[in-house]
């Protein structure tokens, strides 16, 4: 199915979203009518709808995991631009959750992955949420060495922002020893498995694997 922007549609006929806080039911008066409305909504990557009441349920949680249930005359339409991230692969703490990426990409690369799935570098604000993301690294194990975050040298100076708050300083820091050492040339920020995940600043064209960070609206 192809609708509104272009996007492709998987559908599972009879299954339906759970309501919940996230989701929004309106009136359609067809299936790809209501997969248009997801398209037109930034924040939807799934959608259901009722062929009997021509009900049209969308939904815009920020990580795409959803709940369904079964439901005759129900159809469940995916965006599938989402399907290859399984839920259960989703790591949580406070109003966050994170998709780690074992893939290698440039720094800008992985910046636009994140951003194309409606979530942003993770930007680790607190010790917790710092420390829950490098247990989480550390437990994994995979032998990589390092992580693509979502710091960035913004002004050319001695230190470095998070992207989405290019103009605001870190509040929170967990630089490796020495680091950063090359501001003016290595101006993206990674998180050094030699420095048992601590971060540092890179070169950003260096592909390397990433964390992708969702927040619940």
């Amino acid at each position: 199915m192809h609708a509104g922007k272009k996007s492709t549609f998987t559908i599972k006929s009879g299954e339906t979203l759970m309501s919940s806080s996230y989701t929004t039911d309106v009136y359609s008066k067809s299936k790809s009518a209501c997969a248009a409305m997801c398209v037109l909504d930034d924040r939807c990557c799934v959608a259901s709808f009722s062929e009997e009441s021509s009900i049209c349920r969308y939904d815009r949680v920020d990580n795409c995991c959803v709940a369904t249930d079964n439901a005759t005359g129900w159809s469940v339409m995916t965006r599938n631009q989402y399907i290859s991230m399984p839920c259960t692969e989703y790591i949580h703490f406070g109003v966050s959750s994170y998709y780690i990426f074992e893939e290698h990409a440039q720094w800008e690369t992985a910046k636009g992955k994140c951003g194309s799935l409606r979530g942003k570098l993770a930007e680790l604000e607190t010790f917790a949420e710092n420390q829950f993301i490098k247990d989480e690294l550390q437990t994994r194990n995979t032998g990589v060495n390092g992580y693509w975050i979502g710091g960035y040298n913004f002004h050319n100076d001695n230190d470095m922002e998070w992207v989405s708050q290019p103009d605001q300083p870190m509040t929170f820091s967990d630089m490796g020893p020495n680091q950063p050492d090359k501001l003016m040339t290595e101006i993206c920020m990674v998180m050094w498995k030699d420095f048992a995940f601590r971060w540092g600043d890179f070169l950003c064209h260096i592909p390397l694997p990433y964390i992708c960070e969702f927040m619940h609206q």
